[in-house]
């Protein structure tokens, strides 16, 4: 009798609705860079990218007054050029997968829908009546990494696997706020973003970073964890 082989471990060891969200955000670029005409793509961004000015005209004034109802959520799909998409789908592989592992799919597809809101309405409050577009799922990226210092990091959490992180007693606010490496992560985190939307540290690639669209989904998904995790009432630490 032959023994059983070894299972070949998976090439990516991301849940399911990161893979899709990954895959909707480059099927989207792939369409606005290399098949749609500039006009076209103008379309896709009057329609599909958040602009804080659209929210405070006249309804009559714009070409898709109904687009403010969904704008919020879907500039996350939209992405400047392929350096600004690449930092995010790292940056949701890392804090994402664990979060979604945590969440499960569909509280994650809602958790990630408020943190782009959240995301946007920060960057509309330091943007009122401006028209450039915000584009990006930095927002809901961020609002995971809100969420992952909750459960996954501190406390030597990054020595375990992502499943194990996922399954983690969380921590309780307070706690949160008190612990050592987290507050260096959380302080370290925001300097870095406000250094990168000065431009006082630019980045290749990317002219302008809405770094207030950053820190409102942050605060979201620190803030907001407990109501998006099935398991904070028996595993409250």
């Amino acid at each position: 009798m032959e023994a059983e082989k070894p299972k070949t471990p998976p090439a990516f060891n991301l849940p399911g609705i990161i893979m899709l969200l990954g895959g909707i955000m480059i099927a989207v670029h792939t369409l606005r860079s290399e098949i749609l005409s500039t006009a076209a793509d103008y379309e896709v961004l009057e329609r599909f990218a958040f602009v804080p000015g659209f929210y405070d005209a006249p309804a009559q004034a714009l070409s898709y007054p109904w687009a403010r109802f969904w704008t919020p959520v879907s500039h996350a799909f939209l992405h400047g050029d392929w350096t600004h998409l690449l930092i995010n789908l790292v940056w949701m592989a890392a804090f994402g997968g664990v979060v979604a592992m945590r969440f499960g799919a569909v509280r994650f597809m809602i958790f990630f829908a408020v943190g782009s809101a959240a995301g946007a309405f920060a960057h509309y409050l330091s943007a009122m009546g401006e028209l450039v577009p915000l584009v990006g799922a930095s927002g809901a990226v961020s609002a995971c990494m809100g969420a992952a210092m909750r459960f996954a990091f501190g406390d030597g959490r990054m020595a375990l696997r992502p499943e194990q992180r996922a399954t983690a007693p969380a921590m309780g606010l307070v706690a949160s706020l008190t612990n050592r490496n987290i507050m260096i992560f959380i302080g370290v985190w925001f300097a870095l973003n406000w250094l990168i939307g000065s431009g006082v540290l630019p980045i290749a690639g990317e002219d302008s970073i809405a770094w207030q669209a950053h820190v409102g989904g942050f605060v979201l998904g620190w803030l907001g964890f407990a109501l998006f995790d099935p398991l904070w009432r028996d595993r409250l630490r």
